[in-house]
């Protein structure tokens, strides 16, 4: 069951939600002083906008019980990693793809509560006040053969690949109040009631294809209420997700997922129906942004660097846009040691290219002050964050926008 975790007052910016917990310096780091934060790697948000990130977090393990006794006690390395990042960056509104997901929904409140509240390696804590997260398709077994070995059971045959039910999920963290009512999940929406859709020919019985859903996670639909606005905001998050060495059926379910998510925002998808029973998506005219893994790292993975897949069924038409958020550093990329690595990417792959999976997309009609990805080049402020060399430092890295203030 989707779960909304509140804490504390009513939502405000970031800057008035932070935590009074004292310094929580990170593993191996010493406290940082004011004067070596000074560095243009991090941006400051304007008074009055809306700064909203997704990171995707990777934090697993063998069973979301497991991961929530490793969170307890605020000394996960890479759960600090994480806050502190977020704390440097300082989001209003915070979307983590890749967290495991529990029944009591324990994981996120850890991670806001003895992470993201405290702060790391002298920085300030972000309290969020409200916080979501709801079941995913990962590792929910699907009772039949989906990957056509000839054995029911496994992550390839879950509903979405998966170790363990939770295994990849998402949660949402806000310092905006969350229209609890008005919140839509998407878990449930079977693939074969897309309308045109590019189940190929042949892969599935009728009882696989009864029981197959399209998203590898879920879409959720969450309505921020935003001081100011008198009509809500509504976060779009999702989590393209995809075994390794995805087959050309994977490839095809992420497509249909980027065009699910398009046809929702633009408010063509009639056929589609939430976890409630309610059809459609967003109404002409909603302010909106997207948030998330829009194209999973598994599926660029078997790509060629100059073919990765394209957001045309997203970008088409003039209901979303895309702000092209790039690397915030003081030094060049061309001068830089990963200077052939794009300078949008979000997410490392084997070898050490680079590709953009996560994005942060708004409505073409909001306003965007700014935008950008949190990657330090060595030797910079915050570069211990996003250190390939650090097994604490996440592959993914956190891309933000501002949306301007009315």
């Amino acid at each position: 069951m989707a779960g909304l975790i509140v804490a504390g007052s009513s939502g405000a910016h970031a800057a008035n939600t932070t935590s009074s917990i004292s310094f929580y310096p990170a593993p191996g780091q010493p406290v940082v002083t004011p004067e070596s934060q000074e560095s243009t790697t991090t941006v400051e948000k304007s008074a009055g906008d809306i700064r909203v990130a997704t990171l995707h977090a990777e934090i697993s393990g063998g069973s979301s019980a497991e991961v929530l006794e490793d969170l307890g006690g605020g000394m996960h390395p890479q759960a600090r990693v994480l806050a502190e990042t977020v704390q440097v960056n300082a989001p209003d509104v915070l979307v983590l793809t890749g967290l495991s997901y529990d029944e009591h929904q324990q994981i996120a409140a850890t991670v806001n509560d003895e992470y993201l509240a405290r702060g790391q390696n002298g920085q300030t804590g972000i309290k969020y006040s409200h916080v979501f997260t709801a079941p995913t398709n990962s590792g929910i077994e699907s009772g039949a053969d989906l990957d056509g070995d000839g054995r029911v059971g496994g992550p390839n045959d879950a509903l979405g690949y998966g170790q363990y039910a939770g295994d990849r999920g998402m949660a949402v963290f806000s310092t905006y109040p969350i229209a609890e009512d008005e919140v839509r999940t998407f878990q449930e929406f079977l693939w074969q009631d897309m309308p045109e859709n590019s189940i190929p020919q042949e892969e599935f019985s009728d009882l696989e294809r009864s029981v197959l859903r399209l998203p590898g996670t879920s879409l959720w639909d969450i309505p921020l209420e935003v001081p100011g606005d008198t009509d809500h905001v509504h976060l779009v998050a999702t989590d393209l997700n995809s075994p390794p060495g995805p087959a050309e059926s994977d490839i095809a379910r992420s497509e249909d997922q980027r065009r699910m998510l398009a046809e929702f925002v633009s408010g063509t998808s009639w056929y589609l129906y939430d976890d409630d029973g309610a059809y459609g998506g967003l109404e002409s005219g909603d302010s909106f942004v997207v948030a998330g893994s829009l194209a999973d790292a598994q599926e660029l993975q078997t790509w060629p660097e100059d073919q990765v897949p394209e957001l045309s069924s997203l970008l088409e038409g003039d209901t979303i846009q895309d702000p092209g958020p790039e690397a915030v550093t003081d030094e060049p990329l061309p001068q830089r040691r990963d200077a052939t690595a794009d300078p949008q990417a979000t997410h490392g792959l084997t070898g050490g290219t680079a590709v953009r999976s996560s994005y942060v997309l708004p409505a073409a009609a909001l306003d965007i002050d700014r935008s950008g990805v949190f990657w330090p080049a060595e030797g910079e402020f915050g570069y211990k964050l996003v250190d390939p060399a650090d097994p604490a430092s996440p592959t993914g890295r956190l891309v933000w926008l501002d949306i301007a203030g009315s």
